[in-house]
């Protein structure tokens, strides 16, 4: 049997076993002393361990893939299955608000909800009434282009080999300021104080990402125009919403020309396009 294979699979068996094993205090000393040694043989050799973590890692090595389509691809697919996965959550909370809507009347429990939603999503205070509320929300609970997140996602990360992607699991360039929250970058300025934020894993990284664009007033702008396509039933794609981005770089206008760049020059356009009747940008 394949060695690394082997290694997995007595890891698997731990885990799974841990907890009945837990219910039989007399035989667990045992047990592990017996698969510590299973393991020992299986994982003798540095390189041996080195390929089984590989093989559990969230991040595939995309440092190593030298075909930079066989990099893209692997890259792109990694990212879009967390990418669709919090657009559906999005998705699934605008349609709770839509609903909400429609019944003009709330009960305690769905008052309480739609206010804590207002919260998360920094809803203007002063907002009291309902639909004002509402107005709000929707224009902030929606969903991000695919296009636009992957395309940020390769140019923050450098493809997923960047030292923050790697050990922040920071797949964005999201910062925080705290001391300790995250990362501090080789050439933070003198006196600045960020640190690049620190998830537990890259799917947080794309939720605290779409968060951020649907929360922060720098992307006002982005919003409003994702609102307009919506009421227009134009479709909401990576090139438009991009130029609601000046504010995520310091490079300003050169930032979003790039990523409008990479949209078109890896066809990402397709992914926005899915459920659009719509085949061309308008």
């Amino acid at each position: 049997m394949d060695r690394v294979f082997l290694g997995l699979l007595i890891i698997v068996v731990l885990s799974s076993s841990l907890w009945h094993l837990s219910q039989q205090p007399s035989v667990v000393q045992d047990v592990i002393k017996e698969a510590e040694e299973m393991v020992k043989e299986v994982v003798e050799d540095t390189d041996l361990k080195a390929a089984i973590d590989k093989q559990l890692s969230d991040i595939p090595d995309f440092a190593s893939m030298l075909d930079v389509q066989e990099k893209k691809a692997s890259f792109f697919a990694f990212m879009k299955h967390m990418i669709d996965e919090e657009n559906q959550q999005l998705n699934e909370l605008r349609q709770q608000l839509l609903s909400y809507k429609d019944k003009g009347t709330l009960d305690e429990s769905q008052q309480e909800w739609v206010n804590s939603l207002a919260q998360r999503f920094k809803v203007d205070e002063k907002k009291t009434e309902l639909d004002d509320i509402f107005d709000e929300l929707l224009i902030k609970v929606d969903e991000i282009p695919v296009s636009l997140a992957l395309v940020q996602a390769a140019n923050e990360s450098a493809w997923g080999t960047s030292r923050f992607a790697l050990d922040a699991n920071n797949f964005f360039g999201q910062w925080c300021f705290s001391q300790g929250c995250g990362l501090v970058p080789e050439r933070r300025p003198e006196g600045a104080s960020y640190e690049v934020r620190k998830f537990d894993s890259p799917a947080h990284s794309v939720r605290s990402y779409m968060h951020n664009l649907n929360s922060s007033h720098h992307y006002e702008g982005m919003r409003e125009m994702r609102m307009k396509r919506r009421e227009a039933g134009e479709p909401v794609t990576g090139p438009v919403l991009a130029h609601g981005l000046y504010a995520y770089s310091i490079r300003g206008v050169e930032y979003v020309d790039e990523l409008v760049q990479m949209i078109r020059g890896n066809d990402l356009l397709r992914y926005d396009l899915e459920d659009e009747s719509i085949t061309e940008e308008r």
